[in-house]
């Protein structure tokens, strides 16, 4: 080891701003010492003061980086010296632990109305199921009646077949269908609804609203709740894809929550982690080699969080999408059969 550079970095943290002055900057001052080989990094530790109070703690981590020859290992080495309040190292992994609520931050605000941020935070916090439409039925029938599938249609049919009270002429007096129906069946004193009339029956829209409000109107109601519920629910859930496959897209993973050990009353403690080793990368060299410009020395921040709230006061661009005006019908239907109870 030569004792000259152990010299010059004693030299140089004595006073920084001289020796700089005869190397043409304090850069090409570390750039000199690591270049001299791996064992003089030890001598010079980030963490130390010196570097902080003379606001060149970011360049000498930018400077130990470019001269890693493992980058991978110098940033889990970084990580584990000043991102342990929300990062951890696991073997080769890099992961963010993070409060959930906290991930709304990354996402953009700007907009009129709604934005991918007010999204995020609603889809963000699970403890309630959103009511995003109140008014989603413009036609029973349509709605509810002709999205049914073949079981729950059937089911409908059985129902109204084994429940429906024979109908006395007055009970279906100007229903088209209902009329025709009973001039065929020879005008009998009562209309009865069997099992060979119940498929022409369900496919007319007039008849089948004149039954279901008249002698299935709770059915009705749970059909028209259970519509509102799928729809709000399809809608939730693309809102979750956008939110989560942003999630994933910026950091390379949408996240899960993770027990985190237990509280003083015994009950566990949850947070959510985002396996962030294949984007760490990315984030760490965005923000260091503008170290020139950086407001802050690094160790004022602490953390990955503050890291991205950085990034983003510089101008990086946080997670947007286009907020849809209505769910995907096909996913509308699924969940209407499978919430519907008839």
């Amino acid at each position: 080891m030569d004792d000259k550079i152990i010299k010059l970095i004693n030299k140089f943290e004595e006073d920084p701003d001289a020796l700089s002055k005869n190397f043409g900057g304090p850069e090409n001052v570390i750039k000199y010492i690591l270049s001299r080989g791996d064992e003089y990094k030890q001598y010079m530790d980030p963490k130390n003061e010196i570097y902080f109070d003379n606001d060149l703690q970011d360049l000498l981590i930018w400077e130990q980086y470019q001269a890693a020859s493992d980058k991978n290992e110098y940033l889990k080495h970084f990580a584990k010296q000043f991102l342990d309040s929300d990062v951890d190292v696991i073997d080769d992994r890099i992961v963010w632990v993070t409060d959930k609520e906290d991930l709304a931050e990354m996402f953009d605000d700007r907009g009129r109305d709604s934005t991918a941020r007010d999204v995020a935070k609603r889809i963000l916090n699970e403890d309630d199921f959103d009511y995003y439409f109140d008014n989603v039925i413009n036609d029973f029938y349509e709605e509810c009646i002709e999205t049914l599938d073949d079981n729950n249609k059937k089911k409908l049919a059985n129902k109204i077949v084994s429940e429906l009270p024979p109908l006395s002429k007055d009970e279906f007096e100007n229903i088209d269908f209902l009329e025709e129906l009973w001039e065929v069946k020879g005008q009998p004193e009562t209309l009865v609804i069997g099992e060979d009339d119940i498929d022409s029956l369900l496919d007319d829209e007039e008849s089948t609203k004149h039954i279901m409000s008249n002698f299935f109107r709770e059915l009705m109601w749970d059909m028209e709740n259970s519509y509102t519920n799928a729809y709000n629910s399809a809608y939730e859930s693309e809102l979750a894809d956008d939110v989560y496959g942003g999630l994933k897209g910026m950091f390379g993973d949408s996240g899960q929550m993770v027990e985190r050990g237990k509280n003083y009353k015994g009950n566990p403690v949850w947070k959510y982690n985002i396996d962030i080793t294949n984007s760490f990368e990315g984030f760490f060299r965005e923000y260091f080699s503008n170290w020139k410009h950086n407001y802050n020395q690094f160790e004022y921040y602490g953390s990955f969080y503050n890291l991205m709230k950085e990034l983003f006061d510089s101008g990086y661009e946080r997670i947007d999408f286009r907020i849809p005006d209505y769910p995907d019908h096909s996913d509308v239907q699924s969940n209407y059969n499978e919430y519907v109870e008839i």
